[in-house]
C-alpha cells in the first residue's frame, strides 16, 4: 500500500505545481496585457506632446500624464516580475531571479 500512497502524494504535488505554474501564466499575461496597452497609451502622448510642441503649444500637462504613464509601466514590469517570482534591478531594469544577489546585466549589488 505503501507504493499506492507514495504515488497519491506524488500525484497530488505534481497537481499542485501544475495549479501553481497555470496561475503564474494566467497572472503574467493579464499583466503583459495591461502593459502592452499602458505602452500603446505611452506612444499616443508622446505623439501628443510632439505635435503640442511643434505648434508652440503648452505641453505640460501632457508631460505629466507622460511621466505618470511612466511610473504605471514600472510598476507593472515589477509586477510582472513578482508574478514570475523575479525581481528587477533598480539600476537597469533587468529582470532575474529574486535570489540574485548582484545584476548579472550591471553588476549593481542588491541589499
Amino acid at each position: 500500500m505503501d507504493g499506492f500512497d507514495d504515488f497519491g502524494k506524488k500525484l497530488e504535488n505534481a497537481g499542485k505545481k501544475f495549479f501553481k505554474k497555470t496561475k503564474e501564466f494566467a497572472d503574467t499575461t493579464k499583466l503583459a496585457i495591461k502593459l502592452k496597452d499602458l505602452e500603446i497609451d505611452l506612444e499616443n502622448l508622446y505623439q501628443e506632446a510632439g505635435k503640442k510642441a511643434y505648434h508652440g503649444e503648452d505641453a505640460k500637462e501632457v508631460f505629466a500624464q507622460i511621466t505618470s504613464m511612466l511610473e504605471q509601466i514600472e510598476s507593472v514590469k515589477g509586477e510582472i516580475a513578482e508574478a514570475k517570482d523575479m525581481k528587477i534591478c533598480s539600476n537597469c531594469k533587468a529582470e532575474m531571479p529574486k535570489e540574485a544577489v548582484a545584476c548579472m546585466k550591471c553588476g549593481n549589488k542588491f541589499e
